[in-house]
């Protein structure tokens, strides 16, 4: 039993409890919003390997920018076998790998399956931070105060606060897809505004040197700022585009 409990509160078992969570939402939004299920469910699976494709190869740049930086050596052999998983890598390839094929395959409803792939993504993430924690990975600053002597080492519990902040997005972005059904469509960009953001502030207050970076940024925040300024330069050229 107690290697049971274990399992289920490391990084594996949580990423797989927030992985049944985000399918059963995303069965049950498609079932009542009669979407084009049968096409759906093997885009939404089939793009798992994109998913770890994507958090493996950005995994793979982290700690080759981590190495870099403190001029360790590496090689790419290395690098691969060395290297975790980084939910950025993950996040991007599967909702590019989802567009593409609703783009392609979904013939109806295409502004829902699209807003229903940023429904999934915040709840998955949510559970995978708890496992984050309960794993000693991804730690935060070291913090003085007897309130954070109850966790890990005594430092800032910044996995459990970004895990707060994804089911709290989650919440938001369900309601925004129920009562404005009108916007379903803009979904996935309203959570990348949304978490680009945060992620971009929370990495400040985290200490695992190993998540790489270039210069003051770590890796994240260079991402997260990419992410951000493609999208304002999309409301720039959508500005002109109406303006014309």
């Amino acid at each position: 039993m107690e290697r049971v409990f274990a399992y289920i509160i490391s990084y594996g078992g949580m990423a797989t409890v927030g992985l049944l969570a985000a399918a059963g939402c995303a069965v049950a939004v498609g079932v009542r919003e009669k979407l084009d299920w049968p096409v759906l469910f093997p885009i939404f699976s089939l793009s798992l390997l994109p998913l770890y494709l994507g958090a493996k190869l950005f995994g793979v740049i982290s700690l080759w920018s981590y190495r870099l930086q403190a001029g360790l050596p590496y090689d790419l052999a290395g690098l691969f076998q060395d290297s975790g998983i980084v939910f950025y890598g993950g996040m991007l390839f599967f909702l590019l790998s989802v567009d593409l094929c609703i783009r392609r395959f979904v013939l109806y409803k295409r502004a829902s399956s699209w807003g229903l792939a940023a429904l999934v993504v915040p709840l998955f993430h949510g559970f995978a931070r708890i496992g984050c924690y309960f794993g000693h990975c991804c730690y935060g600053i070291e913090v003085d105060g007897a309130f954070f002597a109850r966790f890990f080492e005594h430092r800032l519990p910044v996995q459990l606060i970004e895990s707060g902040f994804n089911f709290l997005l989650f919440v938001a972005l369900l309601l925004l897809f129920y009562y404005r059904k009108k916007s379903r469509g803009k979904l996935v960009r309203v959570y990348l505004w949304a978490y680009a953001s945060f992620r971009f502030l929370i990495e400040f207050f985290r200490a695992d040197a190993v998540r790489g970076g270039f210069g003051p940024l770590s890796f994240s925040q260079w991402v997260s700022v990419c992410i951000l300024l493609g999208l304002i330069v999309r409301v720039i050229l959508r500005h002109r585009r109406k303006a014309v």
